[in-house]
């Protein structure tokens, strides 16, 4: 058997090249219906104008023609079905594919038969708009034990430019942060952070990242005795007394600002409005701190407040 196929080998191969090829003459020579892609592309929008809505990115044409010809379609690089929109206005408009814009390559003999998918498209357009809005920070600082966060996480810069089309942008306030969370933080933090763009077609940020700061101190707590107590809202012509006219406040903060604190600092008073004449009302002390630190406890924590 083996003698048989290996018996005047290199004829055969010659004979069943030639039959190949005569096959694929014969095969190519036939006319076929093919359906083939090709990638849109708007162009010439309008100055001043943008499009609001991604259009399709391809269309499916069903084309006729011989096999070879076919053929030669698959192996060239697809070309782009141009959608000159020059001459359209603000709004949406319909625009209908025509067979005869379907760019076929020179030479070739092909048909188009039918625009299969889609067969029509809508373009919108909008006005073009920039405006500036704030960035909100979504970073989360969680300090080690024993520390604290002084004062709210920075941004820098605080605004991003955003542009787009002008009914999208004009309800757009603001653009947060990724979402980062911090833990065991025991100093100075300073990194760069990616920015969210919101969802919509066309929208585009002046840049992409902001650096942000936040400042993580040792945890102090502080005693600052005698604080005046200051009255507010009483009567015209009215005296007042209150027991005791100074108080201890119990404060906590990072200990780069609490250990410079001093009593004028604070601000401690009491509310008269309500306050009967004659008779001695116990009033809880209103304190008022810088906003990077918090109050734990007053001594004493009411006050005896009588009017005359």
């Amino acid at each position: 058997m083996w003698k048989f196929i290996f018996e005047n080998f290199g004829f055969k191969i010659v004979a069943l090249v030639m039959a190949l090829l005569l096959w694929f003459h014969v095969a190519t020579e036939k006319t076929y219906e093919y359906t083939k892609s090709f990638p849109v592309k708007i162009s010439n929008i309008p100055k001043g104008l943008i499009l609001s809505e991604q259009a399709p990115e391809e269309v499916q044409v069903k084309i006729r023609g011989k096999g070879k010809e076919l053929l030669k379609l698959l192996l060239v690089d697809k070309e782009k079905l141009q959608i000159d929109i020059g001459n359209f206005k603000a709004g949406e408009s319909d625009y209908t594919f025509k067979p005869q814009e379907i760019p076929i390559p020179e030479g070739l003999e092909l048909k188009v038969e039918e625009i299969l998918s889609p067969k029509s498209i809508k373009i919108s357009l909008d006005r073009l708009m920039e405006k500036k809005v704030s960035i909100s920070s979504q970073i989360a600082i969680r300090p080690k034990e024993g520390y604290l966060q002084v004062g709210e996480v920075s941004l820098d810069p605080q605004e991003v430019g955003i542009s787009g089309p002008m009914g999208q942008v004009k309800r757009i306030d603001s653009i947060q942060t990724e979402k980062k969370v911090m833990k065991e933080a025991t100093e100075l933090i300073s990194d760069r952070i990616g920015l969210i763009l919101p969802k919509g077609h066309n929208l585009k940020l002046s840049f992409g990242q902001v650096k942000f700061s936040a400042d993580i101190q040792k945890a102090m707590e502080k005693e600052i005795s005698n604080v005046p107590v200051e009255t507010l809202n009483l009567p015209k012509g009215r005296r007042v007394k209150v027991e005791p006219e100074s108080i201890k406040v119990v404060i906590v903060g990072g200990e780069n600002v609490v250990s410079q604190l001093t009593k004028e600092q604070i601000k401690v008073s009491v509310d008269c409005a309500k306050v009967k004449r004659g008779v001695e009302t116990k009033l809880q002390p209103l304190v008022k701190l810088l906003p990077t630190v918090s109050l734990i406890k007053t001594e004493p924590d009411s006050l005896g407040v009588t009017i005359h």
